[in-house]
């Protein structure tokens, strides 16, 4: 006895496993052929699997049951995702700013002027944390399979990793702020700031996240099914059904492009 659903996506599943298999292994042929200079010239072997029609008999055992099935909620994942993001971002932004101040000058110079804008004028620090929560959620929908958890909660020690990365590279390594701290400072400051952005986050995260859920819960249909030959052969002709479908392999982003 199986799941007709069962059946159709450990299919469609193996054919997934196969190509990534096969683009492994053409990667890993590489290293073999840039070692060998008569190999050189020859074009890298791969292959893509190409469309296909399959044909599945099967015959219908039981159709009363129904089963609980969960799946990613990716309409709300996206609304999170935002929220997330624009939190963090003022997170970073608010733990880091007094770290810069103690590097300011008293009297405002050519070199500090980006930062004491950043800290004096709202649209400036305003539209920098929508450019650090724009960076931050799209670092979070390159890693959805590490951060989304089987129980349909978020991984917040991964988060945290994400969102201090972003911190790091666009907010201390932003080209004007690098600039200003090493012309004020030698270094001495950057793992203060990190401190400080880690632990606003650490804080932060547990609030943001309480309640936080992904998955959400569907009752469906299900259709108990055989497919061995023993089994159909059992069965009288007409209970034996046939399904056709036609498979088209594609690649597919799993997060959308900002607006």
């Amino acid at each position: 006895m199986a799941q007709l659903s069962t059946i159709i996506s450990s299919i469609l599943r193996d054919m997934v496993f196969a190509q990534h298999q096969a683009n492994m292994y053409s990667i890993a042929l590489k290293d073999i052929y840039s070692k060998y200079g008569r190999l050189d010239s020859f074009a890298l072997p791969a292959v893509a699997l190409g469309e296909m029609d399959l044909c599945i008999q099967y015959g219908i055992t039981d159709s009363s049951a129904e089963v609980e099935q969960y799946e990613i909620n990716f309409p709300a994942l996206r609304d999170i995702e935002k929220g997330i993001s624009k939190s963090c971002a003022r997170l970073l932004l608010d733990s880091a700013i007094p770290i810069f101040n103690e590097v300011l000058p008293d009297r405002a110079t050519e070199d500090t002027a980006p930062l004491q804008t950043l800290e004096d004028d709202k649209k400036t620090k305003r539209d920098f944390s929508a450019f650090l929560s724009r960076k931050i959620q799209r670092a979070i929908q390159k890693e959805y399979t590490a951060i989304i958890q089987d129980d349909g909660s978020v991984n917040e020690k991964t988060l945290a990793r994400i969102v201090l990365s972003v911190g790091e590279d666009s907010l201390l390594n932003h080209g004007d702020i690098r600039e200003m701290l090493d012309q004020n400072v030698n270094g001495e400051y950057d793992e203060k700031v990190k401190a400080a952005m880690r632990t606003a986050v650490e804080q932060g995260l547990p609030a943001l996240l309480q309640d936080v859920n992904v998955k959400r819960k569907r009752l469906m249909p299900s259709i108990d099914v055989c497919v061995s030959s023993e089994e159909l052969a059992k069965l009288p002709e007409d209970a034996i059904h046939t399904l056709r479908f036609k498979v088209s392999p594609n690649n597919i982003n799993i997060y959308l492009k900002d607006e």
